[in-house]
């Protein structure tokens, strides 16, 4: 039939279960303030009433509000004396103040823009309903920064007089700063999805996520997915050389090994794992010790036993990357069979070399 789209059984629960849409939503509260950074003398301008977008807007605003958010890696508020917590908290509110609740939120990033290079911006807050994440659906409040703005030619006529003008204005395809809270799990500080697209390790990099939100990652199947994958490419290639006799073949062979592993397998399991893709078990002991102490800096944890995130192997699956540089003469891409692969040395030329094995040969 017309219009209908058949996935695979497994593919189509993947699909629901790792979405978000907003197709049936709607912006209920709006305003805008505005958030200067003190240090440079600029202004905390806090708006004085609502805004009630016209359906062209408002279809126009939930696309730039939503329509960059990816619901993988989750959130959640520090609850104890959190203030941005506690306006959200006021803003579900069947009784809320929105615009008092807003303006706390303002307040609460401008006094914490303290850095030489944040910049100002438009500090839009929205409470918007009947948004639907892993089908289901929640009220959510949007908090989204615009700091970068864009010149724009805008051509106007008069009859048939053109006058061209220049006007600045927000994109609504990028996004600087923002962040999604959900309506569900108040007690454990709801679920949060951020936008920050502060590049580096410059000083102002955390102070969206952690001295504004005050955010603490959920550990939930995407966080130990992600942290198990970081976790065992860090070892593969840094820890492993140190302690065993392995060239960097066997190393893209664990790597690729493991790369597979995540892709079929539905659950990790820490002994599984070990008889598939590690295979030797003084390895495997060492990789259980390296993860345990991995753990131990209160910022990672790594568990033995979780359901696998599909979303979190596609996003972070090119860590695995299965490519041999010798010098800056050749590449190697190393995707199959590691035994087809013979590393050697040659004491005449003084220089190390490979041995590949194939049938057939292409060009690309």
């Amino acid at each position: 039939m017309k219009g209908e789209i058949h996935l695979p059984q497994q593919a189509c629960f993947n699909y629901l279960r790792f979405m978000l849409t907003y197709h049936s939503a709607s912006i209920q509260q709006l305003t805008v303030h505005y958030t200067g950074n003190p240090t440079q003398d600029e202004p905390l301008t806090l708006a004085d009433g609502l805004i009630t977008p016209d359906e062209t807007l408002q279809e126009t605003l939930l696309s730039y509000f939503l329509g960059s958010f990816k619901p993988e890696a989750f959130y959640h508020f520090n609850t104890a004396g959190n203030k941005v917590y506690n306006a959200c908290k006021e803003i579900f509110s069947e009784k809320g103040d929105f615009l008092k609740a807003s303006s706390q939120i303002a307040s609460t990033l401008y006094d914490v823009s303290t850095h030489p290079r944040i910049l100002g911006g438009d500090l839009f807050v929205a409470r918007i309903g009947g948004v639907n994440l892993h089908n289901e659906f929640y009220d959510a409040i949007v908090i989204l920064k615009a700091e970068q703005e864009d010149k724009f030619l805008q051509v106007e006529w008069q009859g048939a007089q053109p006058e061209i003008v220049l006007a600045n204005a927000y994109r609504t395809d990028r996004i600087d700063k923002a962040c999604l809270v959900f309506s569900n799990e108040e007690a454990d500080g709801y679920r949060v999805l951020v936008i920050d697209k502060t590049n580096g390790n410059s000083g102002e990099a955390q102070y969206w996520l952690d001295a504004f939100l005050e955010l603490e990652t959920v550990e939930d199947s995407y966080h130990f997915t992600k942290q198990c994958m970081h976790a065992y490419k860090d070892f593969v290639k840094e820890e492993l050389p140190e302690n065993f006799e392995v060239n960097p073949a066997e190393q893209i062979a664990l790597l690729s090994r493991s790369s597979k592993y995540f892709k079929e397998k539905d659950t990790f399991d820490f002994d599984n794992f070990a008889s598939e893709v590690i295979q030797q078990q003084e390895v495997a002991d060492a990789f259980r010790t390296y993860a345990r102490d991995y753990s131990s800096d209160g910022e990672h944890s790594i568990t033995e036993s979780f359901d696998i995130n599909p979303s979190a192997v596609k996003k972070h699956a090119g860590m695995f990357k299965s490519i041999l540089k010798l010098d800056k003469n050749f590449h190697i891409y190393v995707h199959g069979n590691r035994n087809l692969i013979e590393r050697g040395y040659d004491d005449q030329k003084n220089m190390n070399f490979y041995k590949v094995y194939f049938s057939n040969e292409t060009t690309s």
